[in-house]
């Protein structure tokens, strides 16, 4: 029993760090209610530094940013849990920045959120890359999603000047390259990966992702 034990968590160890998220990152997150952060509403868990006049308003951003995506998409099924982090070094300790950071990893799905990412627009940002995770799977995720088009369609939901179309004017060279070539998560990048999914009906989302998880690739499920 116990060398079925060590066999799993060197599995998961492997497969996490295959999928580039950090063990103590994605196990930080998964095991947050024997932490010193506290549940404030079902999977939503504020630090102890949080100031806990604020719940009202944050649990409003949250609930703003699920309506997004769900008027955009459909309606969410997946559940993950979401970290508040009140400042940056409490966020790096989940592998986030200011802002936020979804760690995707076969355990689930875990939203964090830095100082600066407890809004509307980063909200619907993050947990359409959950929902995307939920839907497709943690393997097909991991090989069969790039990251433009992840980050793309996260964009969809989120109407922050530098990524509204009106305020991209890129070459269709510098498109073409990041599609082809390795993501860097510069602004420029963000922005021609909100270009490369501009044609993808939002509406229909959620089937063509079921057709990633059956096997088909990212052009023919989604006609790019």
């Amino acid at each position: 029993m116990l060398k079925l034990k060590l066999s799993l968590l060197l599995c998961v160890g492997a497969v996490l760090l295959l999928s580039g998220v950090s063990q103590r990152h994605a196990l930080a997150c998964e095991f947050i209610e024997y932490s010193n952060y506290t549940e404030i509403a079902p999977n939503i868990f504020v630090s102890a530094s949080f100031n806990l006049a604020h719940k009202e308003e944050l649990l409003s951003q949250i609930a703003l940013g699920q309506s997004r995506v769900n008027t955009t998409f459909g309606q969410m099924i997946a559940h993950p849990k979401v970290v508040i982090t009140t400042n940056e070094s409490e966020a790096s300790d989940f592998g986030a920045n200011k802002y936020a950071s979804a760690l995707l990893t076969p355990l689930g799905q875990c939203i964090v959120l830095g100082p600066e990412g407890q809004n509307i627009d980063v909200i619907a940002h993050e947990y359409t890359h959950a929902e995307v995770h939920h839907r497709v799977g943690w393997l097909k995720h991991l090989f069969n999603v790039p990251i433009w088009f992840n980050e793309g369609v996260a964009l969809l939901v989120d109407f922050r000047k530098p990524y509204l179309l009106e305020n991209i004017d890129l070459p269709s060279k510098e498109v073409e390259f990041v599609k082809n070539n390795e993501f860097n998560f510069s602004i420029g990048h963000y922005q021609a990966a909100r270009v490369l999914v501009d044609s993808i009906d939002k509406s229909d989302l959620y089937k063509n992702l079921d057709k990633l998880k059956q096997g088909q690739d990212i052009n023919s499920a989604f006609a790019l």
